[in-house]
């Protein structure tokens, strides 16, 4: 007769209450139930693999390629799910070759693996990114920001909310100049140009940058300037461009889901949003969880709505708890559930 296990010592049992947790998105009780599952049987490529998938949920992508790697170089050479996982974390790392690379030897080992057609959509995202061209708010090429640009623009930031516009200007015309791949300047210039009333010179500056390169942050507040000049068919054709927009920078896609809902595109918003639900995002907030909340009313989805907007205001919301407390005592309108309105003048997107 074999040896018997006790079952609270068997790996199985520790690595199936490990994926429950992780898809209940209890993410530490998952790495604890999964690290037990690993010191008991260490060889378990599997349990590696899913130990390095919680961790790229929690965005801490380094870490999980270290352990992707690991079970590629010493445990199992033909787990060939570690190439999704590195080619994702790859992508969010803004490390797109690699991204590539790993995409396509996973298409090479298993071609009709699990998640063949995930990886054959990263690689059509990959291309846009890579080829056309979606900047993140940093400079291109991997070295660090200086700090002096850094310390420059959060002067400038500074500068815009107490209102001295003019010299926000001047200091961001020079970023522009020293640094002319550092896209969040142009977008922080064209911001300050319509808070002084030349909403036009922010039009045509945003519209010069966004000829150069697609540019998230500047297509959104481009969009958003059209819409409140009431420029009607220019703003309608770049809607149309916003929604064939796929950014894999997530703030980007918050920027994003954020402008379909001020533009009252709450379908768009939400399949944003949807995106944005399954990821790690540190700056999520109340803004954040009412917008989804606006999002998901207006799509019909009360109970996401409901759920969102009581999540927004633990972080004091105010406009969602308004909008619960005349919830509960009647039903609400469509009119009264609205995004940010188009016209407010700082059109900032948080």
């Amino acid at each position: 007769m074999g040896q018997v296990i006790p079952f609270i010592q068997n790996p199985e049992y520790f690595f199936k209450r490990g994926v429950i947790s992780y898809q209940n998105k209890d993410w530490n009780r998952s790495i604890r139930y999964l690290q037990r599952a690993i010191e008991l049987r260490p060889l378990e490529g599997v349990f590696h693999c899913q130990l390095a998938a919680v961790l790229s949920d929690m965005g801490r992508y380094e870490r999980s390629n270290e352990i992707l790697l690991h079970v590629l170089d010493h445990i199992d050479e033909g787990l060939y799910d570690c190439y999704y996982f590195l080619a994702n974390n790859y992508a969010y790392l803004g490390l797109f070759d690699k991204s590539r690379e790993a995409a396509l030897n996973y298409l090479a080992l298993d071609p009709e693996g699990e998640f063949s057609a995930d990886i054959k959509d990263l690689l059509e995202l990959l291309d846009v990114e890579v080829d056309e061209g979606f900047p993140s708010d940093r400079e291109s090429g991997d070295s660090p920001l200086p700090d002096e640009l850094i310390l420059q623009y959060e002067r400038a930031g500074r500068l815009i909310n107490e209102g001295h516009y003019q010299k926000a200007e001047q200091l961001l015309q020079g970023m522009v100049v020293d640094y002319p791949s550092y896209y969040a300047a142009y977008n922080q210039l064209a911001r300050t140009l319509h808070l002084q009333g030349r909403t036009d010179e922010a039009i045509d500056f945003l519209s010069t940058l966004l000829a150069e390169t697609t540019y998230v942050p500047a297509a959104c507040q481009l969009t958003l300037l059209l819409e409140d000049q009431q420029l009607d068919q220019e703003a309608d054709q770049w809607k149309q461009k916003l929604r064939q927009l796929a950014p894999i920078d997530k703030s980007h896609m918050y920027k994003l889901a954020a402008t379909h809902c001020r533009l009252g595109e709450y379908e768009q918003a939400l399949l944003s949003f949807h995106f944005l639900q399954k990821q790690s995002l540190p700056e999520k907030n109340g803004s954040y969880f009412y917008r989804y909340g606006v999002a998901a009313f207006h799509c019909g989805y009360n109970n996401r709505s409901w759920k969102a907007w009581k999540t927004a205001c633990e972080y004091g919301h105010e406009k969602a708890a308004s909008l619960l407390q005349k919830w509960k005592e009647q039903s609400l309108k469509n009119e009264e559930v609205q995004c940010d309105h188009v016209h407010d003048l700082s059109f900032g997107l948080d």
